[in-house]
């Protein structure tokens, strides 16, 4: 390798990862060597290649011959040394830290120095794999995204034992492949499979609790905040055994952390062989004449007559609270030609309050106002307590009704409803009816602290702060990790900032008051931060990385 460009790639295991790997490789007009142990499978990658290659011809992305030139490129063997001329290998065997420690051993034997060897494991120790050579200070980790001809990252993950030249040119590599590198530590998970735990494990929590459908989830996560999947379309695209597996090893490696717990679902799916798209069914079903199926974008439930015309009537409404959420609602309901007032006044008549307050006191002042304000609606923000305790606190509980949302609220198009248990139904409705006033979807969930998106993204954003407060990379390469490997609209630390720090950590406290579980402690990091009256990115993500000594 010159340190720019790979003169020959070498990838072992022709599976779906090792073949898109090849794959990226000819299409960079890298030679590539493709090895395996079964003469069919590399027929299987070399038949899979030429499709994809002849299916861009057909769509004019490719010429002809650049196409043919691209699969002359690929060499296939079953024999370990024709890999010796290679200057960057990559294993993409199965998860099976015996089989790649052997597989490390043989091909430190056959490769000869300066070239590096990469694993591209998604949960093993670097560390450990590298320990099978005798070279060790050339082997780390290259962790693709499948697919890997579509998916621009590959986290660059360097052992104990590495050396720091060699993970230089190593991310020189991955970007002559095309590629970005975000270099992470070799911790469990690295960062996108310990990040992205709570949008699965979150999500199926939520289901097992009944606040939603699977669908109405999904949805919620599609439109309010802005995921091009949500939770169980991803499941079911991932393979449920998959995810389980990796949830379960990183449950494992970081000795039974809470945060990483799977949940009994995961695994009752996967022993009915419930394991999303590859089998047919999963959270939803696939096929022809399947009843329903994921990837599409559900159409927006239409508001019943009634609720349509309560909208219609509403006159006056009163806002509590201050902040850029407040400021929004204002300036919505002045747009869709509502009458506004700033707090509660002393006298009505008044169609709702609505109550943008966080902390629990400063919402019962806003439920004790609006009950001397006759019998408007009390529709209550429902971050960091339920709409239930709060109707608790209110002279007319079957007026209370809770809404989920994060701020900024132009940014949200779906808004949850959240009916306390001492909720009528009018009340439901006028709810409803008043959110579709301000322009809004809505959602009807059942009550619980934060809804579903606001509790999903709190525990994304306390797991990334987490990561970062351990140092396991930077702010930068957390975000750029989550959008790129995970298609997240935006990276968990940006969206703490967007949201505001101090609302993350009162979602967080409110659950953990709630649920009673340690896995919704809050990151030290994030307490931090809040003190300190800074965002994230200011107050802790562009600090200087300080020199800890040896990787762990």
């Amino acid at each position: 390798m010159d340190g720019t460009v790979v003169r020959r790639l070498g990838v072992v295991g022709a599976g779906t990862m090792g073949a898109g790997i090849a794959e990226v490789g000819v299409r960079r007009g890298i030679p590539t060597v493709l090895c395996d142990v079964a003469a069919p499978i590399l027929q299987r990658a070399r038949d899979r290649l030429q499709a994809a290659l002849d299916r861009d011809v057909e769509r004019g992305r490719l010429t002809r011959a650049d196409a043919e030139a691209a699969l002359q490129r690929l060499t296939v063997t079953v024999d370990l040394a024709d890999l010796a001329a290679c200057d960057l290998v990559v294993e993409a065997v199965p998860e099976d830290l015996a089989l790649k420690r052997e597989l490390f051993t043989r091909l430190d034997a056959v490769v000869p120095p300066p070239a590096i060897l990469a694993s591209n494991t998604s949960s093993l120790s670097i560390t450990a794999l590298a320990g099978a050579t005798t070279h060790p200070q050339r082997v780390l980790g290259l962790h693709f995204f499948n697919p890997a001809p579509v998916m621009a990252l590959v986290e660059v993950v360097p052992g104990r034992t590495t050396d720091p030249a060699v993970v230089a040119r190593a991310r020189q590599a991955v970007a002559a492949l095309g590629k970005t590198p975000v270099e992470v530590q070799d911790t469990p998970g690295f960062i996108v499979n310990r990040i992205a735990r709570p949008f699965y494990v979150e999500a199926v929590r939520l289901l097992a609790e009944q606040t939603a459908p699977v669908a109405v989830i999904d949805r919620i996560m599609r439109r309010a905040g802005g995921f091009r999947m949500g939770p169980f379309e991803l499941l079911d695209l991932i393979g449920l055994d998959v995810n389980l597996a990796v949830t379960r090893s990183l449950y494992e490696a970081t000795f039974h952390e809470p945060r990483f717990r799977p949940h009994p679902i995961q695994q009752r799916m996967v022993d009915a062989g419930l394991l999303g798209r590859k089998t047919g069914r999963g959270f939803y079903t696939y096929g022809e004449g399947a009843e329903s199926g994921g990837g599409g974008e559900a159409g927006v439930p239409a508001l019943p007559a009634a609720v349509e015309r309560q909208a219609a009537a509403m006159r006056r409404i009163a806002v509590a609270g201050e902040g850029a959420l407040a400021e929004a609602i204002v300036r919505a309901a002045e747009g869709a030609g509502l009458v506004v007032a700033r707090g509660v006044p002393a006298e009505g008549p008044l169609d709702a309050v609505v109550d943008v307050e966080v902390a629990p006191a400063a919402k019962a002042a806003v439920m004790a106002a609006a009950d001397r304000a006759g019998d408007p609606l009390r529709l209550t923000l429902a971050l960091a307590t339920s709409a239930t305790a709060m109707a608790a606190r209110s002279a007319a509980p079957h007026r209370v009704v809770g809404f989920a949302t994060l701020p900024p609220w132009e940014a949200r198009p779906l808004v949850e409803v959240l009916p306390a248990l001492q909720s009528a139904p009018a009340a439901v409705e006028a709810a409803l009816a008043l959110l579709a006033r301000l322009g809004k979807e809505t959602a009807l969930v059942r009550d619980g602290v934060a809804g579903v998106f606001p509790r999903i993204a709190a525990m994304l954003v306390n797991e990334a702060l987490f990561a970062l407060g351990e140092g396991v990379a930077t702010a930068e390469a957390i975000d750029t990790a989550m959008r790129l490997g995970m298609n997240f609209p935006a990276g968990p630390l940006a969206l703490a900032d967007s949201v505001g720090p101090p609302l993350v950590l009162a979602v967080l406290d409110g659950l953990h008051a709630d649920l009673g579980e340690d896995r919704y402690r809050a990151a030290p990091l994030l307490r931090r931060v809040v003190a300190a009256g800074r965002g994230v990115l200011e107050g802790a993500g562009r600090r200087p990385a300080p020199d800890a000594g040896p990787r762990l």
